[in-house]
Protein backbone atom coordinates (compact mmCIF):
# COMPACT_ATOMS: atom_id res chain seq x y z
CA UNK A 1 0.00 0.00 0.00
CA UNK A 2 3.29 2.17 0.35
CA UNK A 3 3.84 2.66 -3.26
CA UNK A 4 2.20 3.43 -6.85
CA UNK A 5 2.45 1.53 -9.81
CA UNK A 6 0.41 2.10 -12.38
CA UNK A 7 0.07 -1.53 -13.62
CA UNK A 8 -1.46 -2.45 -11.26
CA UNK A 9 -5.52 -2.92 -11.15
CA UNK A 10 -7.51 -1.03 -8.24
CA UNK A 11 -10.69 -1.08 -8.31
CA UNK A 12 -13.31 0.90 -6.11
CA UNK A 13 -16.33 -0.68 -5.76
CA UNK A 14 -19.92 1.42 -4.89
CA UNK A 15 -17.85 4.38 -4.92
CA UNK A 16 -20.41 6.88 -6.06
CA UNK A 17 -18.86 10.43 -6.45
CA UNK A 18 -15.97 9.83 -4.16
CA UNK A 19 -13.80 7.36 -6.46
CA UNK A 20 -10.14 7.21 -4.73
CA UNK A 21 -7.85 8.36 -7.66
CA UNK A 22 -5.85 6.15 -9.80
CA UNK A 23 -9.21 3.67 -9.08
CA UNK A 24 -11.64 2.04 -11.49
CA UNK A 25 -15.00 3.22 -10.34
CA UNK A 26 -17.83 0.57 -10.14
CA UNK A 27 -21.06 1.80 -9.18
CA UNK A 28 -24.82 1.16 -9.57
CA UNK A 29 -25.68 4.91 -10.37
CA UNK A 30 -23.58 6.59 -13.12
CA UNK A 31 -22.01 9.69 -12.10
CA UNK A 32 -18.19 11.59 -12.20
CA UNK A 33 -15.91 9.17 -11.16
CA UNK A 34 -17.98 5.71 -12.52
CA UNK A 35 -16.30 4.33 -14.98
CA UNK A 36 -18.10 0.66 -15.37
CA UNK A 37 -22.09 0.87 -13.93
CA UNK A 38 -23.56 -2.48 -13.35
CA UNK A 39 -25.62 -3.66 -10.13
CA UNK A 40 -22.74 -5.85 -7.99
CA UNK A 41 -25.48 -8.32 -6.08
CA UNK A 42 -24.92 -9.61 -9.96
CA UNK A 43 -21.35 -10.90 -10.90
CA UNK A 44 -19.07 -8.67 -10.38
CA UNK A 45 -17.80 -7.32 -13.56
CA UNK A 46 -14.11 -8.32 -14.20
CA UNK A 47 -12.10 -11.50 -14.79
CA UNK A 48 -11.34 -14.24 -12.08
CA UNK A 49 -7.99 -13.07 -10.81
CA UNK A 50 -7.53 -9.69 -12.42
CA UNK A 51 -7.79 -7.32 -9.44
CA UNK A 52 -4.60 -6.23 -7.51
CA UNK A 53 -6.26 -4.02 -4.97
CA UNK A 54 -10.02 -3.86 -4.14
CA UNK A 55 -11.69 -1.48 -1.71
CA UNK A 56 -14.93 -0.98 -0.56
CA UNK A 57 -15.43 1.59 1.83
CA UNK A 58 -19.49 1.90 3.09
CA UNK A 59 -19.81 -0.44 0.28
CA UNK A 60 -20.83 -4.35 1.76
CA UNK A 61 -23.75 -3.24 3.65
CA UNK A 62 -25.29 -2.05 0.01
CA UNK A 63 -25.09 -5.80 -1.33
CA UNK A 64 -27.89 -8.40 -0.14
CA UNK A 65 -25.93 -11.41 0.07
CA UNK A 66 -22.73 -11.45 2.43
CA UNK A 67 -21.11 -14.52 1.70
CA UNK A 68 -22.13 -13.97 -2.74
CA UNK A 69 -20.19 -10.80 -2.33
CA UNK A 70 -17.13 -12.39 -0.36
CA UNK A 71 -17.21 -15.06 -2.65
CA UNK A 72 -17.18 -12.75 -5.81
CA UNK A 73 -14.60 -10.18 -4.22
CA UNK A 74 -11.62 -13.71 -3.98
CA UNK A 75 -12.76 -14.52 -7.28
CA UNK A 76 -12.18 -11.26 -9.27
CA UNK A 77 -9.08 -10.47 -6.79
CA UNK A 78 -5.30 -12.21 -7.48
CA UNK A 79 -3.67 -14.10 -4.66
CA UNK A 80 -2.10 -11.68 -2.50
CA UNK A 81 -4.45 -8.56 -3.22
CA UNK A 82 -5.38 -6.25 -1.11
CA UNK A 83 -9.19 -6.14 -0.68
CA UNK A 84 -9.64 -2.93 1.59
CA UNK A 85 -13.22 -2.41 3.42
CA UNK A 86 -14.53 0.05 5.67
CA UNK A 87 -17.92 -0.71 6.66
CA UNK A 88 -20.56 1.07 9.22
CA UNK A 89 -20.71 -1.90 12.34
CA UNK A 90 -23.41 -3.25 14.35
CA UNK A 91 -21.66 -1.94 17.77
CA UNK A 92 -22.91 1.45 16.45
CA UNK A 93 -25.99 3.12 14.75
CA UNK A 94 -24.78 3.76 11.07
CA UNK A 95 -25.16 0.10 10.14
CA UNK A 96 -29.27 0.45 11.00
CA UNK A 97 -29.93 3.94 10.50
CA UNK A 98 -29.80 4.16 6.79
CA UNK A 99 -32.90 2.32 4.58
CA UNK A 100 -30.32 1.13 2.06
CA UNK A 101 -28.67 -1.17 4.06
CA UNK A 102 -28.98 -4.71 3.77
CA UNK A 103 -26.43 -6.44 5.58
CA UNK A 104 -24.57 -5.92 8.32
CA UNK A 105 -21.01 -6.31 9.72
CA UNK A 106 -18.51 -5.98 12.27
CA UNK A 107 -15.02 -6.93 12.99
CA UNK A 108 -16.06 -10.17 14.17
CA UNK A 109 -18.14 -11.23 10.77
CA UNK A 110 -14.55 -11.13 8.76
CA UNK A 111 -13.06 -14.00 10.67
CA UNK A 112 -15.78 -16.35 8.82
CA UNK A 113 -14.27 -15.88 6.05
CA UNK A 114 -10.46 -16.42 7.18
CA UNK A 115 -8.50 -19.27 7.92
CA UNK A 116 -7.27 -16.72 10.69
CA UNK A 117 -10.11 -18.82 12.75
CA UNK A 118 -10.38 -22.08 11.71
CA UNK A 119 -13.45 -22.61 13.49
CA UNK A 120 -15.55 -19.67 12.21
CA UNK A 121 -14.06 -20.43 8.28
CA UNK A 122 -14.76 -23.67 8.72
CA UNK A 123 -18.45 -22.91 9.24
CA UNK A 124 -18.86 -20.03 6.47
CA UNK A 125 -17.60 -22.52 3.87
CA UNK A 126 -20.40 -25.05 4.87
CA UNK A 127 -22.55 -22.13 3.88
CA UNK A 128 -20.72 -21.80 0.87
CA UNK A 129 -17.70 -19.69 1.11
CA UNK A 130 -15.15 -20.34 -1.60
CA UNK A 131 -12.24 -18.01 -1.01
CA UNK A 132 -9.98 -17.59 1.73
CA UNK A 133 -8.09 -13.86 3.16
CA UNK A 134 -5.86 -12.97 5.86
CA UNK A 135 -7.00 -10.55 8.53
CA UNK A 136 -3.79 -8.01 8.10
CA UNK A 137 -5.57 -5.13 9.87
CA UNK A 138 -8.60 -4.70 11.68
CA UNK A 139 -10.20 -1.65 13.62
CA UNK A 140 -13.60 0.14 15.09
CA UNK A 141 -13.50 3.97 14.32
CA UNK A 142 -15.92 5.67 16.33
CA UNK A 143 -17.49 8.86 15.07
CA UNK A 144 -20.13 11.18 15.75
CA UNK A 145 -23.50 10.74 16.35
CA UNK A 146 -22.70 7.03 17.91
CA UNK A 147 -21.57 6.00 14.19
CA UNK A 148 -18.53 3.00 14.48
CA UNK A 149 -17.36 2.15 11.33
CA UNK A 150 -14.91 -1.37 11.05
CA UNK A 151 -11.70 -1.22 8.74
CA UNK A 152 -10.34 -3.80 7.94
CA UNK A 153 -7.53 -4.83 5.11
CA UNK A 154 -7.49 -8.36 4.15
CA UNK A 155 -4.86 -10.33 1.50
CA UNK A 156 -6.17 -12.64 -0.58
CA UNK A 157 -4.50 -16.27 -0.37
CA UNK A 158 -5.22 -18.52 -3.02
CA UNK A 159 -2.45 -21.04 -2.37
CA UNK A 160 -1.61 -23.20 0.24
CA UNK A 161 1.47 -21.20 1.46
CA UNK A 162 0.79 -18.07 3.78
CA UNK A 163 1.56 -15.15 2.31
Amino acid sequence: MGFVDKDLVKVDICCGPFKKPGFIGVDIVACPGVEIVCNLNERFPFEDSSVDYLRAHDALEHLFDKIKTMNEIYRVCKNGATVDIKVPSTDGRGAFQDPTHVTFWNRNSFSYYSSDNQILFQLCKQYGFKGNFHIQKIKDIKGPDKIVHTEVVLRVVKTNEAL
